[in-house]
Order: structure tokens, then C-alpha cells, then sequence
């Protein structure tokens, strides 16, 4: 019995020797990484002339630093005592240390950086010694939003947004009903309905762009039929002759916002599809039966037997939605760069059009774009978040 309580004692003792190799690593680390690597310290190592010249050289540096505090970080953590006796626990949160420390890096920390911006005036460079160049302007930006037009178009087409992509939810469900069946062929119809989802939306731009050209698009083509004949003209050439003119949606003012949503509902309807497909194998085909024999078919069955099952599936597919929807640049930027005449714009783009588009270089009031922006999904994903948390405790 003593020989094994010793044993015990001596695997749970702390790795001198080890944590502090670690320890004093860690330390030379986070002094390099604060108070030795600069610019100015690479430009003289590597004899640059500029010091601009020298700042991916100091970026790359440091990153090499940081792995290593991150790895000095977890020999000495895995050396202690403490940890030895509450491995398990501890464990799975030395696993996600490192994607949460670089999500604090490349997320949090940008976001409260873009914030600190908008309040700012700055054409988003530095001078030739890397200095920034910025003035501090208060609440300017956010009062020049007040009385910008064309924040208030891009907010209006945002909600649009929002309001239509909706409808990627209902449409999705209906296909994948349609699509839950155990028919020959059904894996192929299955195969066609997802191709949307797995390719890139700067390409369903393109293809939505050429369909909707009023020259040689698809639905040109679809327009001669009811309103275009071919005829010769003068010089005996044939030519095609329209009673009434095609529509150019992308040209239009009118119709440009819903052409683009249009063409972004497409693979949105294929990623709710998927979702719904896997929520109707988790179907229980107990209540289904009961279900039936309760004289419960069509609509009553979908409504009141499978629908409550699909709730996790509808709550991801409205969360997802609503998230792209306000989200949305690869389409606009694809499609229209905003036009015509700024009708198409969307807060994100926008955003990217004040603050590095079109040579603006208005960092600062593109950063207050992007602050509002932050802050109009940070209230829908708490709110979705609450909801989850009220669901989880309510199933509990």
C-alpha cells in the first residue's frame, strides 16, 4: 500500500526540471514578442532600406514567436501537478486553446481594431516609416452616415435581403421532402439539387450574369420566344426583332437587388435542402405510424408530426440564412460592383467600396459601416443564441 501511494505521488508530482525549461521559454518568448521585434529591429538585421520593407519579415518573426510561447505555454501547463490530476478535464481545453487564442487574434481583436477606426479619419495607409497617418475625429463618420443616401440604400437592401432569403427555408424543406424518397434514381436528383452548394458564389455570380444578359443570355433567348422573330433587313442580313425589348435586370435600378438575391438564393436553397434531408433521417418513424393510425396524412402530418421533429434543422437553417443574407458581398461584387448607381449596395460592400474600393480610401468611415454592420448581427446572433440556450435548458 505505500509502495503504491509513493508511485501515485511521484506520477503526480510536478516535472521540475521540465517546467521550468518551459517556463523560462515562455517568458523569452513574450519579452521578444513585446519589447524586442520591430520594424525598425528587421530593418536593421536585414539591412532594408525602408522600413515598410521590413514589415511581413516582422509579422513572420513574430508569428514564429508566438508558436513558440504557445508551445513553451502547454510543456509547461503538462509538467504541473494540477494538471496531471485533472487531465481529463484539462485536456480538451489545451486542444482548443490554440484555435481560440488565433480566433482572438484574427477575430476579436480586428473587431475592437475597427471599431477603435471608425472614430478616425484615415485613408487606411502608412507613411514610408510605417507610421500611421490617421486623425482622431470623434463621432464624425457616424454623423456623416446619417446624412449619406447611399447608407440608407444599402441598409434598406440589407433588409431586403434578410426579408427574401427567407424564403430559402420553406423552399429548401419542400425539396428535401420531395427528395426523401426510396425511388430508382433518386441519388442523381439528390447529386443535381446539391451542385449548388459546392461551387463558388463568384461563379454562380458569373452564371447568373450571363443568364440575365439582354443580348445572348439565357433568358434572352427564352424572351425571343414569345416576342422576338427573325427577319431579313435591309441588306438581306437576318436579324432578330423584338416587339417588345428584352429586360436587362442588371441595368435596371429597379430590378438589379432582386436579380442578385435571385441568383443567392440558389445554392442558400441547397445548403437548407441538405440540413432538412439530414433532420428527416433522424425522423421517428414510431410517431410517424402512430401518426397514421391517429387518421393524421398530407399537410396535418407535415404540420403536427413532422415538423416538431425538424425544429433543430429549421432553427440552423433560419440562423445560417439570416446571417448570409446579411452578410452578402460575393454576389454584388460579382455581379454588379454595386450599380448601377449604387442601387445594389449592401452594408458589406459598401463597406469594402468606402474603405479600399474604387481608390476611395476612406478607412474610417468605411470602418463606421462595418461597426454598424457588427453591431445589427451581433444582435440577431445573441438573440439566436438565447433562443438556444432557452431550448437546451427547456429539453433538460
Amino acid at each position: 500500500m505505500t509502495t503504491h501511494s509513493v508511485n501515485a505521488a511521484d506520477r503526480f508530482a510536478t516535472s521540475t526540471t521540465r517546467a521550468g525549461i518551459a517556463g523560462v521559454a515562455l517568458i523569452a518568448c513574450i519579452v521578444v514578442l513585446l519589447f524586442v521585434i520591430n520594424t525598425a529591429m528587421i530593418q536593421e538585421l536585414f539591412g532594408f532600406s525602408r522600413r515598410i520593407d521590413a514589415r511581413v519579415p516582422t509579422f513572420l518573426a513574430r508569428m514564429d514567436f508566438l508558436v513558440g510561447a504557445l508551445a513553451a505555454a502547454f510543456f509547461l501547463i503538462t509538467s504541473l501537478s494540477w494538471y496531471k490530476k485533472n487531465k481529463v478535464a484539462i485536456a480538451p481545453w489545451l486542444f482548443l486553446a490554440v484555435g481560440l487564442i488565433f480566433f482572438l487574434i484574427y477575430v476579436i481583436v480586428p473587431i475592437f481594431q475597427s471599431i477603435s477606426y471608425s472614430f478616425t479619419s484615415w485613408d487606411g495607409l502608412y507613411d514610408i516609416n510605417g507610421t500611421w497617418t490617421g486623425e482622431w475625429v470623434g463621432l464624425h463618420n457616424y454623423r456623416l452616415l446619417l446624412d449619406d443616401p447611399n447608407f440608407y440604400t444599402s441598409l434598406k437592401n440589407n433588409l431586403l435581403w434578410l426579408l427574401l432569403f427567407m424564403l430559402a427555408v420553406p423552399i429548401g424543406l419542400f425539396i428535401a421532402l420531395f427528395l426523401n424518397q426510396t425511388v430508382t434514381g433518386i441519388r442523381i436528383y439528390k447529386s443535381l439539387f446539391f451542385f449548388p452548394f459546392v461551387i463558388s458564389q463568384v461563379v454562380v455570380g458569373l452564371i447568373f450574369t450571363w443568364t440575365y444578359n439582354p443580348e445572348f443570355g439565357l433568358l434572352s433567348k427564352i424572351w425571343g420566344w414569345f416576342y422576338c422573330d427573325t427577319k431579313l433587313n435591309i441588306v438581306g442580313n437576318l436579324t432578330r426583332v423584338c416587339t417588345v425589348d428584352p429586360p436587362s435586370i442588371l441595368g435596371d435600378e429597379t430590378m438589379a437587388t432582386y436579380g442578385i438575391i435571385a441568383a443567392g438564393l440558389w445554392p442558400q436553397i441547397a445548403y437548407c435542402m441538405i440540413l432538412y434531408l439530414t433532420g428527416l433521417n433522424n425522423v421517428s418513424s414510431d410517431q410517424i405510424e402512430a401518426g397514421r393510425l391517429d387518421g393524421a396524412k398530407g399537410w396535418k402530418m407535415l404540420w403536427h408530426v413532422v415538423l416538431p421533429q425538424l425544429k433543430p434543422a429549421t432553427f440552423i437553417a433560419i440562423v445560417v440564412t439570416v446571417i448570409g443574407a446579411l452578410r452578402s458581398f460575393d454576389m454584388i461584387a460579382t455581379m454588379t460592383q454595386g450599380g448601377p448607381y449604387g442601387s445594389t449596395n449592401v452594408l458589406a460592400y459598401y463597406m469594402y467600396d468606402q474603405a479600399v474600393g474604387e481608390g476611395v480610401g476612406r478607412y474610417g468611415y468605411g470602418s463606421a459601416i462595418a461597426t454598424v454592420l457588427f453591431f445589427i448581427m451581433l444582435i440577431y446572433i445573441s438573440y439566436f443564441l438565447w433562443r438556444m440556450y432557452q431550448d437546451e435548458k427547456e429539453a433538460g
